[in-house]
């Protein structure tokens, strides 16, 4: 079952004198690159967790946001003397200037004279277990959107199984033509004094070759065949899809070559479309 590198994963647990809620969100990325925001972690503790994320998302963009409230925060503040003094300086100047009684609390708010002690969030085993909690939970819907992705890679490549099964009987009625060319090309050389075998079988081969698309189309089914059992698996999958999309392209651009028929070009158009859809989900799974 494929993972998509898209999700969202959160929890929360009591810790120390308040409470911790955390979020995961994951985007597409080529590699791995983790960033915390919010409150800070301990050193030692960001080093867990980044040990712990790196374990679980092998590749994408990381964002770990951390809310941390503090419910005895009348513990964590005191007054900010210097700023206070300051303030006063500004009122004292400014009534001075203007010849006008200030009031103080109607110019700036009270919360602005304290200073509020950021508490950092230490190693905790209850902070272990959120992370791993959320992580549960972003698997989860990175589960979820990869299974909506695989459906629709199915339906893409049945559209494209049928497609190819159509481009295989409108190219049979052109071998039917090629084989009368390649007959009046023998009626032709047989009538002449000397007869080049070695350019009539040449002649044979390149007319054969030009409109038996037989090995491109088993390929192509092939290919398919592997993608999807390769959805089927528990591992991580998106590079071989990746290179099993462009091998089924350049089949595909190969029977358009082989065919000139104008039904056979505009189904190649349709097919490639389809192709280049499944690509772009692909950026999009592990």
């Amino acid at each position: 079952m494929i993972k998509s590198m898209t999700g969202y994963g959160r929890a929360s647990t009591k810790i120390q004198i308040g409470s911790c809620n955390v979020e995961i969100r994951t985007l597409n990325s080529r590699n791995l690159d983790i960033k915390f925001s919010g409150s800070s972690l301990s050193a030692e503790l960001e080093q867990k967790i980044r040990s712990l994320l790196s374990e679980q998302i092998q590749r994408g963009s990381v964002k770990v946001f951390i809310d941390f409230d503090n419910h005895d925060s009348e513990r964590s503040k005191s007054f900010d003397e210097g700023n206070f003094n300051s303030i006063l300086e500004v009122i004292k100047r400014a009534e001075e200037k203007y010849d006008q009684k200030l009031n103080l609390s109607s110019i700036v708010n009270l919360n602005d004279l304290f200073k509020y002690k950021e508490i950092e969030i230490k190693d905790d085993e209850k902070t272990i277990l959120m992370f791993s909690e959320a992580l549960k939970s972003l698997d989860k819907t990175r589960l979820a959107e990869g299974q909506y992705i695989g459906k629709d890679f199915l339906k893409r490549l049945d559209y494209i199984k049928k497609e190819i099964e159509d481009m295989e009987v409108l190219t049979f009625e052109l071998t039917k033509t090629r084989k009368k060319e390649i007959s009046e090309k023998i009626r032709f050389y047989t009538e002449q004094d000397s007869i080049d075998e070695s350019r009539l079988m040449q002649e044979v081969a390149y007319l054969i070759e030009r409109s038996d698309i037989t090995e491109e189309i088993v390929r192509v089914n092939i290919h398919i065949n592997a993608f999807t059992d390769y959805l089927k698996l528990n591992e991580p999958v998106g590079k071989r899809l990746g290179f099993l999309a462009q091998e089924i392209n350049r089949e595909v651009n190969t029977i358009g070559s082989k065919s000139p028929i104008p039904l056979v070009t505009s189904k190649i158009v349709e097919v490639k479309n389809e192709l280049e859809k499944i690509k772009e989900q692909i950026q999009n799974i592990l």
